[in-house]
């Protein structure tokens, strides 16, 4: 655990990728009138009949955004693995750069955050992820952290680029050095750098103190009883929810464990589930194949996906980012069962764990193929495919690495791509006549 305090030095130049959208969007951003119209836009959305489970996802981020962007709450910032429950136990909100790049992305302004990274001599061969996430801070387009805190792992980029941010904004920074094995030894370690942590939050940040924590564990474990319940319901084929859609939400799951809103939207996922099973109005009636998908997406265009599901009939059935590799959280030792919660994340440790978590998902997903997104930049998943690829053929399940970035469109090469999917789509198809033979 390192605070940090060097003061960095703010260029008075204009910055590159400060483009007129983006000045009216930081300055609206900031607006107390601005989030009250988003609520009542929302509570629009409902009564005009919106899906519940997105009108829940919708609050649950506006919620953070109106606390952070309005400094009603310490905004604490957050690599993907660190548990948020700590920052919501402590009544903070937490914002994740590398995650909320994919909203940017989604809606089309990744560009100039990207620019901004890069005139300030960040490799372009760096994951797009964490580029935005830092041209976004010094565009100062992102909240401003009050601390930043994130885990050793599973990547290397996250830690780097949120130090960057955190001396950017002269804020503590908090790191949380994750043993590679699991023993008691380990956990009590780990656990005692939380507990650590917390305190001298609690001493750095006003408005922090640990009396949410109960809340926040007991708001992450009804949400994690309904996501439960959502996980057997996708078992079912066909798929009752569009897999290009769950792509999108994995961002609520890295980001909102422990806050109020999260049970009431996996509540409404899942009953949304149930009564599509019911209905029989799956998203793809005509249900061919099923893939497992690995890694994120690309979230700057739909291309990829309604060609999957909408010309190949094909459906993403599960997601690897979705998997739930945690117990529940024990409220009388809160900092040992978070430390459990980030030990026991498949991606960390042995090849063997992701491994295993893998074979779970295409037996239990009744899957027939698995993509693995290789987001240009990801040396985490991108350097196990060769492993991956021989872990699944010896399993007769066929293998597509398919390259791509999932920020930046100048990487996308979104024509291959789908020349690639048509090929591996051609491939299920193939393998499926010849078994019937």
């Amino acid at each position: 655990m390192i605070p940090g305090g060097i003061k960095a030095r703010k260029s008075h130049y204009k910055i590159a990728g400060e483009t007129r959208r983006i000045k009216i969007m930081r300055a609206l951003s900031r607006k107390s009138w601005v989030h009250g119209a988003a609520k009542l836009v929302i509570n629009h959305m409902e009564k005009r009949g919106g899906k519940p489970y997105q009108i829940d996802a919708i609050r649950c981020f506006a919620d953070d955004f109106r606390h952070a962007y309005l400094k009603q709450k310490p905004c604490i910032f957050t690599s993907a693995f660190v548990p948020n429950e700590l920052i919501y136990g402590l009544g903070g909100v937490p914002f994740l750069p590398e995650a909320a790049s994919g909203f940017a992305a989604s809606f089309g302004f990744a560009r100039e955050s990207l620019t901004a990274c890069e005139s300030l001599w960040y490799s372009p061969d760096l994951c797009s992820f964490h580029r935005a996430g830092v041209g976004a801070s010094v565009l100062e387009f992102a909240p401003k952290p009050a601390a930043v805190v994130v885990s050793s792992h599973l990547c290397d980029g996250g830690k780097r680029s949120l130090f960057q941010i955190s001396q950017y904004h002269d804020c503590p920074f908090y790191i949380l050095d994750v043993p590679y094995t699991c023993s008691a030894q380990s956990l009590d370690r780990l656990g005692k750098q939380l507990e650590k942590v917390a305190r001298s939050l609690e001493q750095e940040v006003p408005g922090l103190s640990g009396k949410y924590m109960d809340e926040a564990f007991a708001d992450s474990n009804a949400a994690r009883n309904y996501y439960l319940d959502l996980c057997k319901l996708r078992t079912n084929a066909p798929s009752p929810w569009r897999g290009s859609e769950a792509l999108n939400y994995v961002v609520l799951f890295l980001w909102s464990w422990g806050s109020p809103w999260l049970p009431k939207f996996y509540q409404s996922l899942r009953d949304h589930a149930e009564d599509v099973i019911q209905s029989g109005d799956y998203p793809v009636p005509n249900e061919q194949f099923r893939l497992a998908w690995l890694n994120l997406r690309p979230y700057y265009s739909p291309k990829l996906f309604s060609y999957l599901e909408d010309t190949c009939q094909v459906s993403i059935a599960f997601e690897e980012f979705s998997y739930m590799y945690w117990d529940p959280l024990d409220s009388g030792d809160p900092y040992i069962s978070l430390a459990k919660k980030i030990m026991a994340n498949p991606g960390w440790g042995p090849i063997e764990r992701r491994l295993e978590v893998i074979g779970k998902i295409t037996r239990g997903f009744s899957i027939d193929g698995v993509v693995q997104f290789a987001q240009w930049g990801c040396r985490q998943y991108n350097g196990a495919a060769s492993i991956l690829s021989d872990y699944l053929r010896k399993k007769g399940i066929p293998f597509l690495n398919l390259d791509g970035d999932g920020v930046d469109i100048r990487n996308s090469g979104e024509a291959q791509s789908l020349t690639r999917l048509g090929a591996f789509r051609e491939l299920l198809e193939s393998r499926r006549i010849k078994n019937l033979r």
